[in-house]
């Protein structure tokens, strides 16, 4: 039985929404059930460690730091690292410079797994890089993320947008959705639901504000909507608009939305600006169906994305 370490501890919690501690929990489960051990120890015998972050933080779980795993690999030279990329810079309000310990993780391991193409291309060609990589995007829980039939969709006319971010982050979108707060005051045939924490710096009057949420509750939420919007700027994978196709919305995303583009463009449609946002927005509801019926389910769920790290672990440890 081969044993996989996993640099992030998992905060088993039904309150955790984390992105990273879901792909780890999900991870372990399918793993296991491939019959691999799964620790979060640097113990004897570990055949593959998986850092998640390079950083060594005990408030966000990570016990180790990547100094911690080479100094194993010293001593271990057997053990193979692979390297999960889910961060850059220009995703910040306020650069938090990151870039450089994430590169430098980058040049001391196996092989590199970047959460979009849109990402490995951003680090390949900003820094040069020559290494072993590819590219896996996230999936979400299908069992809780999924379709309602028979949803009546457009009551009364009116065209339900949606989004959700836990981050209140300028850049998660809100050039874009302080522009519709004020649109909505003579616009009476769009309404706009925003899940999560609000950016600080402005007040919305318009917008439906609801309170952060997870699991079957956010699901239920999306599922009421007609349109997903995400305009999150710089996004390495997101969860949120896998999530809102999952749960059979068509998505609006930014142009600049980082690896949005990757998961979104069958079943929704890239726009500029506010302007552009509106006229693609009545693209979508004059061809809703068309849309609808290119969501590929099987490709958004984490099985398929388990699968693929499967693939790419067995290969590295033959």
């Amino acid at each position: 039985m081969k044993k996989i370490f996993i640099s992030l501890k998992p905060n088993r919690s039904t309150n955790s929404n984390g992105g990273g501690n879901f792909f780890v929990l999900n991870f372990e489960k399918f793993f296991k059930s491939n019959n691999f051990k799964i620790t979060y120890e640097l113990e004897d015998n570990i055949d593959l460690i998986l850092v998640i972050d390079p950083r060594k933080n005990k408030n966000f779980n990570k016990d180790y730091s990547f100094e911690d795993i080479l100094n194993y690999k010293k001593k271990n030279s057997n053990v193979k690292i692979i390297y999960r990329v889910n961060e850059n810079d220009i995703k910040r309000e306020k650069s938090i410079h990151i870039e450089e310990l994430l590169v430098d993780t980058m040049k001391k391991v196996d092989h590199v797994v970047f959460v979009s193409e849109w990402l490995k291309n951003y680090y390949i060609e900003k820094y040069k890089l020559n290494i072993k990589c590819n590219s896996i995007i996230n999936g979400c829980d299908n069992n809780i993320f999924y379709s309602k039939k028979n949803k009546q969709k457009f009551i009364n006319n009116k065209i339900k947008l949606i989004t959700h971010h836990h981050s209140n982050n300028y850049l998660k979108g809100f050039h874009i959705y302080n522009q519709i707060d004020k649109l909505l005051n003579n616009n009476k045939n769009i309404e706009f639901t925003f899940v999560g924490n609000y950016h600080p710096d402005y007040k919305p009057k318009n917008i439906k504000l609801l309170p952060s949420c997870h699991g079957s509750n956010l699901a239920d939420l999306i599922r009421d909507h007609d349109i997903y919007l995400t305009a999150t700027q710089y996004e390495p994978g997101a969860m949120h608009y896998v999530e809102g196709l999952s749960c059979g919305l068509p998505v609006l995303y930014c142009k600049n939305g980082g690896g949005a583009h990757e998961v979104c463009k069958k079943s929704g449609e890239e726009y500029n600006d506010l302007n552009s946002m509106i006229n693609k927005m009545e693209l979508i509801k004059k061809n809703y169906n068309n849309y609808i019926n290119l969501i590929d389910y099987e490709y958004l769920g984490h099985k398929r994305c388990c699968e693929e790290y499967l693939k790419l672990i067995s290969k590295i440890l033959k």
